[in-house]
């Protein structure tokens, strides 16, 4: 006991235990208070992956290519368009290459320019399905004219 007198701080160490004890904190508090032991919860939150969606046309703007960049190779490519309620429609599958970049080719007889025939604005959202189960999205909005023989899908300038 004479040698833990003698270190610095253990009057005050002993005077909160029975402090503790005496307030009726029970003893898994002041057992706690005593050891002086803590607990560290951390949290680790990834960064959302992005797509990047571009869109060029050919010369008489008859073809839309939509080329999709990812950060890493994607498992899984499907586009759809966005319907006048605000939700999206049918998901149509890309062919999935082994890099970070593909595409698709528009005109006005694709399927999703089809089934979206009502619309002059027409806008596309990708979504992406990685390896790791995570999914990104990127959407692009193109202007189509598909009536009175022009049959022109525009990109966004």
């Amino acid at each position: 006991m004479r040698k833990l007198r003698n270190l610095p701080g253990a009057a005050l160490a002993v005077g909160a235990f029975v402090l503790t004890l005496m307030l009726g904190f029970g003893g898994a508090a002041a057992s706690a208070l005593w050891q002086q032991s803590a607990t560290v919860a951390m949290t680790v939150a990834w960064p959302a992956q992005a797509l990047t969606v571009g869109c060029t046309n050919d010369s008489p703007q008859k073809v839309a290519t939509l080329t999709v960049t990812s950060p890493s190779s994607v498992s899984t490519l499907t586009y759809s368009a966005l319907q006048p309620g605000g939700t999206y429609g049918p998901a149509y599958n890309v062919a999935v290459g082994q890099g970070i970049t593909n595409s698709v080719a528009l005109t006005t007889g694709s399927q999703i320019i089809q089934d979206n025939k009502s619309t002059t604005s027409l806008t596309i959202r990708f979504t992406a399905s990685f390896a790791n189960g995570t999914q990104a999205s990127g959407t692009v909005t193109l202007t189509v004219d598909s009536g009175n023989s022009a049959q022109k899908i525009v990109c966004p300038a």
